[in-house]
């Protein structure tokens, strides 16, 4: 189906790249379909003015998939590109390294066991690698310092994937207000939920939606560049 958000990723160039274009898609689908439920539950109702909390449910659906979806084709590229990256992008490498030396000097944050599992593999290399991006997907990557570490890791300035990071930190903000919170404002004496309107988690969405075809363009560019 075609988007109703604005950012709709182009095909990658590398087949490596395929699967995390897919999960971007996949959450583009999603979230328009949230969308285009909300505007048909409101055209056939003849509603106007503020949405119901049934209505705004149908937007906070819309947020939280878009979100997900950028978590899940990030883990994917750093599973499946990030080693290839890693064999001749000079900084990608250098940022290897650095968890190298944290992670095996004196043994710290790494038990003896592991460390003489690694020394024993036939390919230590691929061993430490395997570490390093468990290490980079263990925890959600849906705050802006999350995202922005996964895109070092491939070399990628924080800038390019986001001109504007206190939008994407806002928007953060809201989901894990709607994710953890449902929502609801326990700062007012009636602990209602907050409103959100159609304009504000559209432009939401779309700040997620920019971040993750900033990341999947700019690591298929790395891919063997």
């Amino acid at each position: 189906m075609s988007s109703e958000f604005e950012y709709y990723p182009d095909q990658p160039i590398h087949t490596e790249c395929q699967n995390a274009y897919t999960i971007l898609c996949n959450a583009h689908d999603a979230a328009s379909s949230f969308l285009q439920t909300y505007n048909d539950v409101r055209t056939n109702r003849g509603a106007r003015g503020t949405p119901t909390d049934e209505e705004q449910d149908l937007l906070r659906a819309m947020l939280l998939f878009a979100s997900a979806g950028l978590d899940s084709m990030s883990k994917q590229l750093i599973r499946e590109v990030l080693p290839k990256v890693l064999e001749h992008n000079e900084p990608a490498s250098d940022r290897f390294q650095t968890f190298i030396e944290r992670h095996l000097r004196d043994g710290q944050g790494i038990s003896g066991r592991t460390v003489a599992k690694i020394l024993a593999n036939k390919n230590p290399r691929n061993q430490l690698i395997d570490s390093y991006v468990r290490e980079l997907t263990s925890r959600s990557l849906q705050s802006v310092d999350e995202i922005f570490k996964a895109g070092a890791a491939f070399d990628l300035p924080s800038r390019d994937i986001s001109p504007t990071p206190n939008d994407l930190r806002e928007v953060f903000k809201t989901r894990n207000q709607i994710a953890h919170e449902m929502d609801v404002d326990f700062a007012r004496s009636n602990r209602s939920r907050r409103s959100r309107s159609l304009r504000n988690m559209k432009a939401m969405t779309n700040t997620i939606f920019r971040a993750s075809s900033a990341i999947l363009a700019g690591v298929d560019s790395k891919v063997d560049a």
